[in-house]
């Protein structure tokens, strides 16, 4: 057996059942963690944009920021599921 067969070995052997917890768990924490998160930014960007402005928004307006609120929502709780995920394993198991 060559270096590069027994690496290749050792990868699918480390996919054991704590690291497909790992991931499931930190996709449904992103998946739940989404909705709310996604309306807090929202709030706080349609606030800071009015103010900045002077006026109320537009529903286009709102609409527009909300679409762009999106992907930052998604870096954002994504990042921190798989960090909290990360240290609660490290700390527990």
């Amino acid at each position: 057996m060559d270096l590069a067969s027994a690496i290749k070995g050792r990868r699918f052997k480390h996919m054991d059942a704590m690291s497909i917890w790992y991931w499931a768990s930190s996709i449904c924490l992103a998946a739940i963690l989404f909705r709310p998160a996604k309306k807090v930014i929202l709030i706080q960007r349609v606030r800071r944009t009015e103010r900045k402005l002077d006026r109320q928004l537009t529903e286009d307006e709102r609409q527009d920021l909300e679409k762009r609120t999106i992907p930052m929502t998604v870096f954002i709780v994504v990042t921190f599921s798989f960090l909290f995920n990360s240290v609660i394993m490290n700390k527990y198991y």
